[in-house]
């Protein structure tokens, strides 16, 4: 049951009205028997009283502490059909006040509780009526004055339109109820609806990710898998990392792919009486560099082991027009290409010789640092004119420490302000290291742009190559 619910509005119309019908009809019935000179029993007064006043006293008390309570509601109720029974024996039974408030009540109670309760209340009217019979006296006879019978039939008529207006209020309560709820429900069931497809259309969506996030996966896999076979292809392709230490001892590589192949490669031989070393970096990085690399590798072993040209300079000659004819890049708008800084050591006049395309070469001799910088020209690509490399030589009168490498290195973002590693920071820190054993300057220099990677919360941006080598006069193989 609930108890603190908000009293309707035929609650409130109900309790005022029983009051003043209250009033109304003890002053009619005190108006009465004093006309007729009927003597009435004061436990008769004392009984009106309290049903008079108790039942809706305690009624609102007990609304004001907890709240509108149907049960009790229904006790009030129960206690004016009561009353209706003292008062149908005290004024005669055609007359208003007892006839409406038997009325009023047992309508209310019909309406609002139910058979079982109003045949409670009606049980309880007659052993009231009875009850006074026994105490006073049968007197629904007794003749009534001309004004008694008046108000009597006004408050008569008017029970009628107060009837019929609770009918109608509960009538239309009732409708405009049920038709809330069927547009509710109607509401109800069209979104119900709309869930349903949402959810057929969500769990083909689902299913339709799925089968993509399958596919996409396997395809991965597959990609993944060709890959790592062209890697493989590439070192095949490339002399191994350990080729350079066997004609160079004192030497290492610093090679770091982005992916899982690269476009960067070092290209390292040696042929008549001169070693090859070389850092190449080809347009783009993964696939597209690897193809690059294949073309570049195979193009400087035709120019170096079979055509037998040995200056650097005229390497890369020959390089950019053997790329520009490859790649049919007068005819297309092919602009693919490559760095290089490809240095040639003559073991016979213990020179080295220098040619570079973008990419530099950096040297320390006597404890100084040296830095030439490549020719301001590509390999390949776009070109109005020919154009053509210079050659830097330098004499190797002392043990001689040469540096080769792409751009992978110094482009590198990281570091707390997250900006390029730079070559003005690598040429101090390979000055400072260049006499320490090459495997421990390879660790040295991995761990440095690890570390700048990880401070800067940065992934590896480029293919990352550095080839470092010492030579000492008269010592080549």
């Amino acid at each position: 049951m609930n108890t603190f619910q908000k009293p309707l509005f035929i609650h409130w119309f109900y309790y005022i009205s029983a009051i003043v019908s209250y009033l109304i009809a003890f002053i009619l019935l005190v108006v009465h028997y004093y006309q007729q000179n009927i003597e009435i029993h004061i436990l008769c007064y004392v009984l009106l009283g309290l049903c008079l006043t108790y039942p809706h006293i305690a009624f609102w008390l007990q609304y004001f502490k907890t709240g509108f309570n149907e049960q009790h509601e229904r006790y009030c109720m129960l206690l004016d059909a009561g009353i209706a029974g003292i008062f149908g024996n005290f004024i005669a039974i055609f007359s208003a006040p007892s006839l409406l408030f038997f009325m009023l009540t047992m309508t209310n109670i019909m309406l609002g509780h139910g058979l079982r309760v109003f045949l409670i209340g009606f049980a309880l009217s007659i052993f009231n009526l009875l009850l006074i019979v026994y105490w006073v006296g049968f007197h629904f006879f007794e003749n009534v004055s001309f004004e008694l019978s008046a108000v009597s039939g006004v408050l008569t008529l008017l029970y009628p339109t107060y009837l019929a207006y609770i009918v109608h209020f509960r009538t239309n309560s009732l409708k405009n109820s049920k038709n809330k709820l069927k547009i509710q429900k109607a509401e109800i069931q069209e979104l119900n609806e709309e869930l349903n497809q949402l959810n057929e259309e969500l769990a083909t969506t689902v299913d339709t990710i799925s089968e993509q996030k399958d596919k996409i996966e396997s395809q991965k896999d597959d990609i993944t898998q060709s890959i790592t076979y062209a890697k493989r292809i590439q070192e095949a392709v490339l002399n191994p990392l350990s080729y350079l230490q066997e004609i160079i001892p004192q030497s290492f590589i610093l090679y770091k792919p982005r992916d899982i192949v690269s476009g960067d490669f070092y290209f390292m031989v040696e042929h008549n009486q001169k070693i090859f070393v070389a850092a190449v970096d080809c347009t783009g990085h993964g696939i597209p560099g690897a193809f690059m690399s294949f073309l570049g590798n195979d193009l400087m072993i035709e120019i170096i082991m079979n055509r037998n040209i040995d200056q650097a300079d005229e390497i890369l000659n020959k390089m950019n027009k053997g790329i520009r004819r490859i790649l049919r890049q007068n005819e297309t708008k092919n602009r693919d290409g490559m760095d290089i800084a490809l240095i040639v050591i003559d073991k016979i006049e213990n020179k080295v010789d220098f040619a570079g395309a973008k990419n530099p070469l950096i040297y320390i001799q006597n404890n100084e640092l040296f830095h030439i910088k490549g020719d301001n020209k590509h390999i390949g690509g776009e070109q109005k004119e020919e154009i053509v490399f210079t050659k830097h030589t330098i004499e190797i009168k002392s043990e001689t420490t040469f540096y080769v490498f792409s751009d992978g290195y110094q482009d590198q973002f990281g570091g707390q302000e997250n900006r390029k590693f730079m070559i003005n920071k690598l040429k101090p820190m390979l000055l400072n290291i260049h006499q320490k054993p090459f495997e421990e300057q390879r660790n040295i220099l991995d761990t440095e742009i690890e570390n700048w990677k990880t401070e800067g919360k940065e992934h590896q941006t480029d293919d990352i190559l550095l080839i470092g080598l010492k030579i000492i006069p008269n010592q080549i193989a």
